[in-house]
């Protein structure tokens, strides 16, 4: 009798590792290719996941029904492969409690009408939600309306990125200790959301030979002190500094 039981325990503790195994392979993230080539996240069910533009600080702001319509995505452990990399992957602790993963720090979420594997038909709902590409976007859209009056351009890391009024197209007046606090922005190549067109980025080479991108001609910046993803600091400084909505860009 008793080697009967310790063969069932043996057995029940087999099939819960096996559980567990299949659990975690199942929360795994992707890469899948569209039809028109643009490779982009997905669960280990071929499922898109997206990125909401008011989560630029890192946190979920949709709640209610805004998460019944967009359900979040949590793995507890993340397995991906290459071009993926794990450390880009983490979790956060939503103000509900529940957790949810994020991907360099976007929260990941599911569009409820998508009911197959490669559908993305969240892609550009409201002009807040987009899938993630990979490679990884270098210039995103974030929203914050209360400081940045909707929505603005960020790196992919949700940092804001301002323009300077002074500035002409292909031009900048920001050198010496203006760039010290302003610091150019710049990106070896662009990856960019559906909301953004690649014609409206270009690059300068400014004075000093170092190469900064341009959004519809006007170099783009960093404020130094903006310390946090999501921070917009740097809004009005000097009636001269602003972020740059890009619907709304040159302003009249």
């Amino acid at each position: 009798m008793a080697r009967i039981v310790s063969r069932l325990a043996v057995a029940v503790t087999a099939l819960v590792l096996t559980a567990a195994v299949w659990s975690q392979s199942m929360d795994s993230v992707q890469v899948a290719t569209a039809p028109d080539g643009v490779k982009y996240l997905v669960d280990s069910k071929g499922m898109t996941l997206y990125y909401y533009t008011p989560d630029t600080n890192g946190q979920s702001a949709c709640f209610g029904q805004c998460v019944d319509r967009w359900p979040i995505f949590y793995a507890p452990t993340v397995s991906v492969s290459s071009p993926l990399s794990a450390s880009d992957f983490a979790s956060i602790t939503r103000s509900d409690g529940i957790m949810q993963t994020t991907y360099k720090g976007w929260p990941l979420y599911y569009w409820v009408n998508d009911k197959a594997a490669g559908e993305m038909k969240g892609e550009g709902v409201g002009k807040v939600w987009y899938v993630l590409k990979v490679p990884a976007y270098t210039v995103m859209v974030g929203t914050n309306k209360d400081k940045a009056g909707g929505n603005y351009l960020v790196d992919g890391m949700g940092n804001a990125l301002y323009y300077y009024t002074k500035d002409s197209v292909g031009m900048s007046a920001c050198s010496g200790n203006c760039i010290k606090n302003w610091p150019a922005f710049s990106a070896s190549s662009l990856v960019l959301p559906s909301a953004l067109n690649a014609a409206d980025f270009s690059t300068i080479t400014r004075d000093d030979g170092t190469k900064q991108v341009a959004f519809k001609g006007y170099p783009l910046y960093y404020w130094v002190n903006d310390k946090a993803r999501g921070d917009v600091t740097g809004q009005g400084v000097g009636s001269v500094w602003y972020v740059v909505d890009p619907a709304k860009f040159p302003p009249m």
